[in-house]
């Protein structure tokens, strides 16, 4: 009889909506830690969190298993005058980039994702769970960006102006915008009642994009570039600040010789931390106390 109207109850609040709000931050080419830039978490810069907000809808399979899906939106920006590393900082570029993403989960409650305590009959004693629940969950989804730069006081969109010379002879065509990302999180899960719950989550996006902020290959000839998409573009494709052997180095034959600009090992990454609300809807009622 017990197992049976766990079952009821789980059953009537299978359905489930929140709503959160947290910070971003993203991991690639631009700003990070001292070193070499990666997508790894070693490489997060604090100086870079922006803001985020999220809504979704989840479905719980059964206890221990729930499918979720989620839209967020959120700011993601990267600046080489944060970091410490002296190549990045003197290639001197930066971004910020709007993000839209769309997603799917599974998620894992080791414990169950329970929506009552064993019994709610006052006075009665007995062995109450816990209200905090810990889950795991990975999924895919797509994500939308436009990464931009400020150009004498305006943010302009960097995609259409080919930085590393997208789209012209013997370079490769310009990026898109959106990309697929793979997401990974942890999480606690704390029960108000029934009906009502708060959790905080952590969580990394992997992405098959990186052009999340405009940076993957080489230096392209700055003159080049300011000839088929206009002045602001040839400027925003070299930026460095200090001597060094940045840019485009040209032979007297004619040759060129086109150095780093980013680092196409690693694709582009970014993380949430996001404190989320949620509601359950009750399908009938339930009257059977549990113990």
């Amino acid at each position: 009889m017990c197992s049976n109207s766990q079952a009821q109850v789980w059953k009537t609040l299978r359905h489930e909506v929140s709503f959160g709000v947290g910070a971003s931050n993203f991991l690639g080419d631009l700003g990070g830690a001292k070193g070499i830039g990666t997508h790894g978490i070693k490489d997060l810069k604090f100086r870079s969190t922006r803001s985020t907000i999220s809504a979704g809808y989840k479905y719980m399979l059964n206890p221990y298993l729930s499918v979720r899906s989620t839209l967020i939106w959120s700011l993601l920006s990267g600046d080489d005058a944060l970091t410490k590393n002296t190549v990045r900082n003197s290639r001197n570029l930066s971004f910020r980039s709007n993000i839209a993403e769309i997603s799917g989960y599974i998620v894992y409650y080791p414990t169950e994702d329970r929506v009552l305590p064993r019994y709610k009959i006052q006075g009665i004693r007995g062995n109450k769970t816990t209200s905090i629940s810990p889950y795991l969950y990975l999924g895919v989804g797509v994500t939308f960006f436009n990464p931009k730069a400020n150009y004498e006081g305006e943010w302009v969109a960097l995609q259409p102006l080919g930085t590393e010379g997208q789209g012209l002879a013997g370079r490769p065509d310009k990026y898109n915008r959106y990309t697929l990302c793979f997401p990974i999180g942890v999480g606690l899960k704390y029960r108000v009642n029934k009906q009502m719950s708060v959790s905080f989550d952590v969580s990394l996006r992997y992405t098959l994009s990186d052009y999340m902020d405009d940076v993957s290959t080489s230096y392209y000839i700055a003159d080049e570039i300011s000839a088929n998409y206009g002045e602001v573009a040839g400027a925003l494709s070299d930026r460095s600040i200090n001597p060094g052997p940045y840019g485009v180095l040209e032979y007297p034959d004619g040759r060129n010789n086109y150095l780093q600009r980013g680092d196409p090992r690693y694709n582009d990454a970014y993380m949430f931390g996001i404190l989320s609300f949620h509601y359950r809807f009750v399908k009938g009622q339930v009257f059977i106390p549990k113990f």
